[in-house]
């Protein structure tokens, strides 16, 4: 894997549609919530912004999948996640966001499941490009972040939106900690990897 560091705007954007493309195509929150141009907007600010703390990686110099994940004392500061909701709410008609909000209302994150651990890697987002699906690029990409949680001695953990992604991470070692139907529907998990 590689570090993903572009600050080329056309760049940003062509990795953001690869991501909704990804996300859209599965039922969860994004495909529920957002549309196309949305879902681009969304992955295209949060980008910028895990590309700011060198969270963003490539599968390879290929690109044929990304992974966004980093370690819990090293991710966005408060503050500029506050900034990323108020681009949210320039860039994202309010009706979207609403959506998103109210979608997750009575979820309660890994962040908060898991806030009285010192450490932890956090997996936030990854995709892998349509043309290059079932060749183990997603395995290989999650045990980039098994090799962190093995080499700390820190557990793995993610938030996941269906039965379906829930399922593929349990394929490749995770176990599901926590499952809940939201008031919206939606099935939300959380998942978690021990080091062995």
């Amino acid at each position: 894997m590689i570090p993903f560091t572009s600050s080329d705007t056309g760049k940003i954007r062509e990795t953001a549609a690869c991501f909704a493309e990804s996300f859209l195509a599965d039922e969860g929150l994004i495909s529920s919530c957002l549309n196309r141009k949305e879902a681009e907007t969304y992955f295209f600010l949060l980008l910028k912004e895990y590309i700011r703390i060198r969270a963003v990686y490539a599968s390879s110099e290929k690109e044929e999948g990304y992974i966004i994940f980093h370690r819990k004392k090293q991710g966005i500061p408060w503050y500029r996640e506050l900034s990323l909701f108020v681009s949210y709410l320039r860039f994202l008609p309010f009706s979207a966001m609403q959506k998103l909000i109210l979608a997750q209302r009575d979820w309660e994150d890994y962040s908060i499941t898991f806030s009285d651990l010192p450490d932890y890697v956090d997996v936030s987002f990854i995709c892998v490009r349509p043309e290059y699906r079932h060749q183990g690029f997603f395995r290989r990409m999650m045990q980039e972040a098994f090799n962190e949680t093995d080499h700390h001695g820190i557990p793995c953990v993610l938030d996941t939106d269906s039965e379906k992604k829930a399922g593929r991470y349990e394929h490749i070692g995770m176990k599901t900690y926590k499952e809940k139907e939201l008031e919206s529907g939606l099935h939300m998990f959380t998942c978690i990897y021990e080091p062995e």
